[in-house]
């Protein structure tokens, strides 16, 4: 076992300049919205505090040290980054592994995490799908605090997987965001629907993976979009319907959040809703809103249907509060703009 003490990095790789993006011949993003989304984002990132992050770093030691040294790195930016929702001083353990020895990651969750959350059976799940795809299986997790307090979160990607690869590098900071989003709720994630829990973390993980150039940013922008052409939930028709978004966001309101959050539309098609937010109205208001997402806690109780007539009210005044428009009215103007950001993705 190896463990790493976040105090004693030094990094200067992960707060890039925007030199390269700022060329005449950058390629163009979707709109004037996008494009703000991603400045904002290297605002936001270039401009956090050096935080210094309380944070241990449980790593196998058959995981590559290029891996482990990314991760480590990954983490003390985002911790910078997230301060206003989570302070740094708040400690964190990060269990690590290679995916072909899941199991190091697997025992440590088994001995650190209270039963009842390891009661629906997913860490096992995973444990399967490692074991049936050892080269191929990567992901991560932001399960909860542990017995003593501290938050966890797990990563684990196979030897062998490139470095480069955009799915790999939004990763660590996609969990990290479910951290800081864990921190503002007390551990409940029952105030957030499912397009904004997985929609933000991934807005803000795939940001992080194309940091370092427009070009970058762009591909993978547009690797995320493929996730969601992949699936092929909609007919060709309801694709650039804006009607379709706006009517799909609506469904989203009552569903049950333990259950239904599906792993592509609610990660992708949130992500373009926060694109827009973060776009449109920047990152204070953004962050004003999670914050304001903790009175909906005691509304939402466990975050199933059954809820729906005091959470959709509390998620609402949350939403209002910070943008000055409810959710209905806002849900038009995020389906105008993953219309443009899927016409935008077909002209690749």
């Amino acid at each position: 076992m190896r463990k790493v003490l976040a105090t004693a990095l030094v990094i200067t790789a992960c707060l890039m300049t925007t030199g390269a993006s700022n060329k005449t011949n950058s390629p163009t993003l979707a709109s004037i919205t996008s494009e703000r989304a991603r400045t904002n984002f290297l605002t936001f990132l270039t401009h956090a505090p050096r935080a210094t992050p309380n944070a241990t770093f449980t790593i196998d030691p058959q995981l590559k040290k290029v891996y482990s040294d990314q991760i480590v790195a990954d983490i003390r930016a985002n911790v910078s980054m997230w301060t206003d929702l989570r302070n740094a001083s708040k400690p964190m353990n990060v269990y690590a592994a290679p995916t072909q020895h899941f199991q190091f990651v697997y025992n440590y969750m088994k001995q650190v995490l209270p039963a009842q959350q390891l009661e629906s059976g997913w860490l096992d799940v995973k444990a399967e799908r490692a074991r049936l795809e050892p080269t191929g299986f990567f992901g991560g997790g932001a399960p909860g605090d542990a017995k003593n307090g501290n938050a966890v979160l797990m990563i684990y990607v196979p030897n062998g997987r490139p470095t480069n690869d955009d799915h790999w590098n939004s990763l660590t900071s996609h969990e990290y965001v479910h951290i800081a989003q864990r921190s503002v709720f007390n551990g409940s994630m029952a105030a957030m629907q499912c397009w904004v829990r997985e929609g933000q973390a991934n807005f803000i993980g795939w940001s992080y993976a194309g940091r370092t150039s427009k070009n970058s940013y762009k591909h993978a922008w547009k690797s995320q979009l493929q996730d969601l052409e992949n699936e092929r939930e909609y007919t060709p028709q309801q694709r650039l319907s804006a009607r379709y978004w706006e009517n799909w966001f609506i469904s989203n309101e009552t569903q049950d959040i333990t259950k239904d959050c599906d792993p592509t539309q609610n990660y992708v098609t949130g992500a373009m809703a926060f694109q827009y937010l973060y776009g449109t109205y920047g990152y204070e208001k953004v962050n004003a809103f999670i914050l304001n997402l903790a009175d909906a806690v005691a509304p939402c109780g466990d975050g199933t249907p059954k809820f729906s007539s005091t959470c959709g009210p509390a998620r609402n005044t949350a939403f209002e509060k910070a943008f000055g428009v409810s959710l209905r009215n806002m849900y038009p103007r995020f389906a105008a703009h993953i219309v443009r950001e899927l016409k935008w993705f077909t002209n690749k």
